[in-house]
């Protein structure tokens, strides 16, 4: 199990618990505890998933895909930003806080 940290477009603090699973990416156990994203299906099209991340262990590297998709958004901070789409469900994510950011 993991513990994923969420903060809401609200502000409001959210834990999701979530067994191992590396078939799926960060923002499927997000949009399946009840947060909308993945308008486009975890392909790095739409930016839905767009968060700021808060971690102090190594992510995988960003595509070209989400570094043109991220470049798009005006919101975007080069040392945060990620599509969480992209970004695979390994134990490396234990603790992890993502501030939801459309």
């Amino acid at each position: 199990m993991i513990s994923i940290n969420i903060i809401d477009f609200n502000g409001t603090k959210h834990t999701i618990e979530t067994p191992l699973n590396l078939y799926i990416s960060l923002m499927d156990v997000v949009r399946d505890a009840g947060f909308a994203m993945g308008n486009c299906g975890g392909m790095a099209l739409c930016a839905s998933c767009h968060c700021y991340i808060t971690h102090d262990k190594e992510l995988k590297t960003q595509s070209l895909e989400e570094e043109q998709m991220l470049d798009q958004l005006p919101n975007s901070d080069f040392n945060k930003s990620r599509l969480i789409c992209q970004i695979p469900l390994t134990s490396k994510l234990d603790g992890i806080t993502l501030i939801m950011n459309n």
